[in-house]
């Protein structure tokens, strides 16, 4: 019985390995705010908030067809193909061989006795490294952290896509909602000239006034061409980033008409184990795992590698004989290769390994600080747009009454033209403003859903069971 245990216990060892030489990694921690903060939820579908279903339509469509995207589910798949590798690594090899030759000898040797046979033969070989020193483990759990790397730095590809494709969405809609006040502003500037025309002709104003009235007309055509041009660039961007091929680029009709929806209420309140599972910051600590892993692989070749080798098989000349007993063979043993001198190859090697880590706990602390600093940010970039919105409608709301005040005076002869140009203006100005005003405060809100980590998938970034 106590023998049996013996024989049990070696072979784990054999086929388990030994000890780790990886470092014990410590993760850094960052200091981050004390008060109180209310637990806020993003969904993984983060952007459908919006209510606007068009927006919901690019954004599948860029999922589904953008170039980058695809790149970054290939580069998943070789990360995950690599630990596949490397996790094969640390188990036996068994192959298969067979042969059959015929053969002659020299006469020409000192032997002097030629001769001339046929040689058969069958067999396994078995090669085994003993994975003592964790080499072999070690470099899979490094390869294992590249792979969750990669699943999350394309969850990063991803939101950073959501995002352009959102910010170029709203473009457009600011551009459309621009081009309607201008297309308004034109016909009442069109009528505002040709009756100024009229008072011209039946001498109650003079001339200059008539001009006047014709240049704001021409002007303002002119700023609407402007922004048609503007909205053409930003449709061709748009369409690259969903995906578009470029005959569809050149062949489809570009006629999306957007409207910028309404503005949503997110809580200021940001809990840091939400800002913890930020995709960066996921792929961040995974390369800081890989980096602390291969460690350990490199330090591995300071001690002996013990493979062991061994095969069994049938050899005869006569292929008849060759299942016989007599015409079995197998061979076992170890092989010990222990490192002597190689003028510090390999202290070396372990010292880059060493910085590379330095390296990776910079770059985590960084990440961390970067996705507090965007949060912050963009919280105070939407309390200021939310505070220049509601200007901006007052704005609007006096122009607006400044001009029919302006008006009705000037149609009495109490007021000039010169006062309803300026309160026209005003109103136009005010209005494309209000327009800007409210992309603004939209697109600080995408930015807060982004520095939030919107869109990532729990599940996803802490990969599958090994």
């Amino acid at each position: 019985m106590r023998h049996n245990t013996t024989i049990l216990s070696l072979i784990a060892i054999l086929f388990l390995g030994g000890c780790s030489l990886s470092p014990q990694l410590n993760v850094p921690t960052i200091e981050t705010p004390s008060s109180h903060v209310e637990a806020l939820h993003v969904e993984v579908k983060w952007w459908t908030k919006f209510g606007d279903a068009k927006l919901n339509a690019l954004i599948e469509e860029a999922l589904a067809n953008n170039d980058d995207l695809k790149l970054s589910a290939l580069r998943i798949l070789k990360a995950k193909q690599a630990y596949g590798l490397s996790d094969a690594n640390r188990y036996p090899t068994l192959n298969a061989n067979a042969n059959a030759t015929r053969q002659k000898t020299s006469d020409e040797t000192f032997q002097h006795n030629r001769s001339e046979y046929s040689d058969h033969g069958m067999g396994l070989n078995l090669q085994y490294e003993i994975d003592f020193w964790g080499k072999l483990s070690n470099q899979a759990e490094s390869n294992w952290s590249l792979y969750l790397a990669n699943e999350a730095a394309r969850q990063t590809v991803q939101n950073t896509l959501i995002h352009d494709v959102i910010l170029a969405y709203f473009n457009l809609a600011s551009l459309d909602e621009r081009i309607a006040i201008l297309d308004k502003t034109i016909i009442t500037y069109q009528e505002s000239y040709e009756f100024r025309l009229k008072q011209q002709k039946v001498g109650t104003i003079n001339e200059l006034l008539a001009n006047q009235a014709l240049a704001q007309y021409n002007n303002t055509k002119s700023a609407k061409e402007s922004l048609i041009e503007n909205k053409s660039a930003q449709l061709s961007a748009l369409f690259i980033l969903v995906g578009k091929s470029p005959k569809a680029l050149f062949e489809e009709e570009k006629s999306l008409l957007a409207k910028l929806p309404p503005t949503i209420n997110v809580p200021k309140g940001v809990p840091s184990t939400l800002l913890e599972n930020r995709p960066d910051i996921q792929e961040a600590l995974a390369n800081l795992k890989s980096k602390n892993a291969l460690i350990g692989v490199e330090k591995s070749a300071y001690f002996p590698s013990i493979s062991l080798t061994g095969s069994y098989g049938q050899q005869s000349e006569s292929l008849n004989n060759i299942l016989q007993s007599s015409a079995n063979k197998w061979s076992f043993g170890p092989t010990l290769s222990v490192p002597i001198f190689d003028f510090e190859r390999i202290k070396t090697r372990v010292a880059i390994s060493e910085t590379d880590l330095k390296s990776s706990l910079i770059s985590y602390e960084q990440s961390v600080k970067k996705a507090y600093k965007e949060v912050y940010d963009a919280l105070n970039r939407q309390d200021i747009y939310h505070s220049k919105l509601v200007f901006g409608e007052d704005e609007v709301k006096a122009y607006a009454k400044m001009l029919e005040i302006t008006t009705k005076r000037f149609d009495r002869g109490v007021a000039n033209q010169l006062e309803v140009l300026d309160a026209q203006k005003g109103l136009l100005s005010a209005s494309i403003s209000l327009v800007s005003t409210k992309q603004s405060l939209l697109i600080a809100q995408v930015e807060l859903f982004k520095a939030l980590g919107g869109g990532w998938n729990e599940k996803m970034l802490l990969g599958d069971d090994k």
